[in-house]
C-alpha cells in the first residue's frame, strides 16, 4: 500500500501492470469518517480487480460538494487511514475540482475498471463515464447499510447538542 503524489508516477504503475495483463480498478471518494460501507465497497474493489487504486477528492472539492463544514478530515489524514485498509494497493491524492478534472485524470490513466457509486450516476450522465478503454461498474451507494459519512457527523452534533443541554 502506498501513497501516491505524482501523476506520472501513478501512471506509469498502471501502465505496467495492464502490459503484465493485471486489471486496474480506480475509485475516487472523500473517504472522510471511515464506515462500514466503505470497508464493504473496497472489500468487492479487491475481488474485482488485481489493483485497486483509490483516488482521495481534494478538500476543495470536497468543500464544494458537501459544503464549507466538509471534509472533517484533511485530504492527507484521509489518504492515511485509507491507505491501511486491507485490498487497497494504492491512493492517489487527487486535485480535481470539478466532474471534468475527474474524467480528464481518467482518461490520463485509462484503468481497465472505473467504479461509481449509484447516486453520483443518478445525478450525472452515465455516458459521461463511459469509454471503450475501461469497464464502469456501478454499484449500490453505500447508504444502503443505513450508514454515511453525513449521517455519523449529524449524530454527533444532535450528542453534542443533548450533552450541552443536560450540563
Amino acid at each position: 500500500m502506498v501513497i501516491i503524489k505524482s501523476k506520472s508516477k501513478l501512471k506509469k504503475i498502471i501502465d505496467i501492470a495492464k502490459i503484465d495483463g493485471k486489471s486496474v480498478l480506480i475509485k475516487k471518494g472523500v473517504f472522510d469518517i471511515i464506515h462500514p460501507g466503505h470497508i464493504y465497497a473496497l472489500d468487492i474493489f479487491s475481488k474485482k480487480a488485481d489493483i485497486v487504486v483509490i483516488l482521495i477528492q481534494s478538500d476543495k472539492f470536497t468543500k464544494k460538494k458537501k459544503g464549507k463544514l466538509r471534509p472533517i478530515n484533511p485530504q492527507m489524514q484521509r489518504a492515511q487511514v485509507v491507505d491501511g485498509i486491507k485490498g487497497v494497493d494504492y491512493v492517489y491524492l487527487d486535485k480535481s475540482n470539478s466532474l471534468e478534472d475527474y474524467i480528464k485524470i481518467l482518461e490520463y490513466f485509462k484503468p481497465t475498471i472505473v467504479t461509481v457509486i449509484s447516486t453520483t450516476i443518478q445525478k450525472q450522465k452515465k455516458n459521461e463515464f463511459l469509454r471503450p478503454y475501461w469497464e464502469l461498474i456501478v454499484y449500490p451507494d453505500k447508504k444502503d447499510f443505513n450508514v454515511s459519512t453525513t449521517t455519523i457527523i449529524d449524530n454527533i452534533f444532535k450528542k453534542r447538542k443533548i450533552l450541552r443541554m443536560s450540563d
